[in-house]
């Protein structure tokens, strides 16, 4: 049986698996960086990055597909992986073209 990692004890809920494209905004939303959201719980997510290095531990995330813009944080980096903690509640994306 394998083991979780140290990040998955400290979880305070479960994630589910989602396969969701998403958009890391940042720089007073004059930055935007694609991603995928792998999977979410109510806490955070983990998602996948390409351009990883670009972001910074302070960020927005947008769902696309639920059109939601949340304040997130960067707790974790592993290859093109990122792990974000949820800081405050999802809001209605702006209307802009991402």
């Amino acid at each position: 049986m394998a083991q979780d990692t140290p990040q998955e004890n400290q979880r305070i809920t479960r994630r589910q698996r989602v396969l969701k494209d998403g958009k890391i905004v940042f720089n007073s939303n004059s930055s935007v960086v694609d991603c995928t959201i792998r999977d979410m719980s109510e806490t955070g997510a983990r998602i996948v990055c390409h351009h990883q290095a670009a972001i910074p531990a302070d960020c927005r995330l947008v769902t696309l597909s639920d059109n939601q813009i949340r304040d997130v944080k960067v707790m974790w980096r592993r290859g093109d992986q990122l792990g974000i903690r949820f800081i405050g509640p999802a809001n209605r994306a702006p209307p802009r073209k991402w």
